[in-house]
């Protein structure tokens, strides 16, 4: 009887046993003509989706530095689905990894609005020639930087303003699993999640104040 579709139908075994002589017994058949279904190999996907290596996406935040105050930084990462072709109880099979959540964390514990952002939505960057990044881009806004003397890692410059050092954003990205033997096309989900995080390079976070100066930006002295 023909195996269904999503099935693996596995060739019967058989062996030959080396002889006391040296030659070759009769053929024999350790297990007939049998169809592997996906309920069959779910345990052994699991396992296998729990030790898959995937690649860490880089979380970014677009914008130089220092960064500043009040002015909205988009975030974004690159992550695509992840494929593994292993063998599980001889059969073919494909393991798919597939991002389906993004967790911001983007290290500011002093503005009104938080600082962890959980979506579905890898983000994208801004690019020149799209408008000015608003509240319905994947990205943050740091708008308090903390009190100087009092807060880790704010201080105060020559100049007054306040600034805010080793700010570092991480992502941590949330995967599900699927699997379907080689051949046919009926995905089979697998139960849990992995997850994978990285973190960017540390930065420095800002005010920016409107200064009076005699000088245009050509150098002409206006005072």
């Amino acid at each position: 009887m023909p195996c269904e579709d999503g099935d693996y139908e596995l060739a019967a075994l058989w062996v030959q046993r080396v002889q006391p002589d040296g030659s070759y017994g009769d053929p024999e058949q350790l297990t007939e003509d049998q169809c592997v279904t996906p309920a069959d190999l779910a345990a052994q996907a699991r396992r296998a989706f729990a030790t898959m290596k995937i690649p860490t996406p880089e979380a970014t935040v677009q914008g130089g530095e220092p960064m500043l105050v009040n002015v909205r930084y988009p975030a974004y990462t690159t992550a695509d689905a992840q494929d593994r072709d292993v063998t599980l109880l001889g059969v073919p099979v494909v393991i798919r990894a597939e991002p389906v959540e993004f967790a911001w964390d983007f290290d500011d514990p002093y503005s009104a609005d938080g600082d962890t952002l959980v979506t579905t939505d890898p983000g994208r960057p801004w690019t020149e020639g799209d408008p000015a990044p608003d509240e319905s881009w994947i990205g943050h806004t740091y708008s308090r930087l903390g009190t100087p003397g009092n807060d880790a890692g704010t201080a105060v410059d020559a100049d007054g303003d306040v600034y805010r050092t080793g700010v570092s954003v991480s992502l941590t990205t949330t995967w599900q699993g699927r699997f379907r033997v080689q051949g046919t096309s009926t995905w089979t989900d697998i139960p849990g999640a992995i997850t994978t995080t990285s973190t960017t390079e540390p930065a420095t976070v800002t005010e920016a104040r409107t200064r009076l100066v005699c000088d245009d930006t050509r150098g002409s002295t206006t005072c």
